[in-house]
């Protein structure tokens, strides 16, 4: 069992207070609309789906933990959500092949490239599934010299909160913007937003 399958099992408990606030203004920064199909990547236990779900027409979530995955999967379930598709994947080698054939116009990266092994190169893999014109949303967590909390932040998730991760977004996307999120101590750093949109050329 990897860690994540582990920590899925006290993940909504720990931290779906935490970031509840964040994950909609998350939601509203992705422009959502009936016919918009968001890459949800990691989705976790899906604690974006309540914000997310509703307002797009299809939700695909990815993540590498099968244990996260369920969770996610048993959410949906249980809030009725007939508009999501569970997907295990690395996100270091994730293809279009292994997704819906649904063209992907926004990309949604909650908590995730703090994470990712090799996070660079997999936000240009995951920006390179998202439509021409789609848009991207990274919500993330920056500490340049962390904290005693943001250290517990790093241990707990196996992250680095030191890593700039709106960098890539800003390099790839035109319309670029990032605005810092309500943060508080148990967040190990400053929340920021970043938004993007993909260029033709991207």
């Amino acid at each position: 069992m990897s860690w994540y399958d582990l920590f899925s099992k006290f993940y909504d408990s720990s931290l779906e207070p935490l970031y509840a606030e964040q994950r909609q203004l998350a939601a509203n920064a992705l422009l959502l609309s009936a016919d918009a199909v968001v890459l949800d990547v990691p989705c976790g236990t899906g604690l974006s789906f309540d914000a997310v779900a509703p307002k797009a027409g299809h939700v695909i979530a990815v993540d590498f933990s099968r244990g996260m995955l369920a969770k996610a999967a048993q959410r949906a379930k249980t809030k009725g959500f007939s508009n999501i598709t569970g997907v295990q994947g690395d996100v270091t080698a994730l293809t279009r092949e292994q997704l819906p054939a649904k063209p992907i116009t926004r990309l949604h990266v909650f908590l995730g490239l703090t994470a990712f092994p090799d996070w660079e190169r997999s936000f240009e893999r995951l920006f390179d599934l998202l439509e021409p014109g789609g848009r991207c949303v990274v919500v993330d967590v920056y500490a340049e010299t962390p904290t005693f909390q943001g250290r517990m932040v790093n241990l707990v998730a196996r992250a680095d909160i030191t890593r700039k991760t709106w960098e890539p977004l800003q390099r790839l996307s035109s319309d670029y913007a990032r605005v810092d999120l309500p943060s508080r101590p148990d967040h190990g750093g400053q929340l920021f937003l970043a938004t993007g949109i993909k260029g033709a050329k991207s």
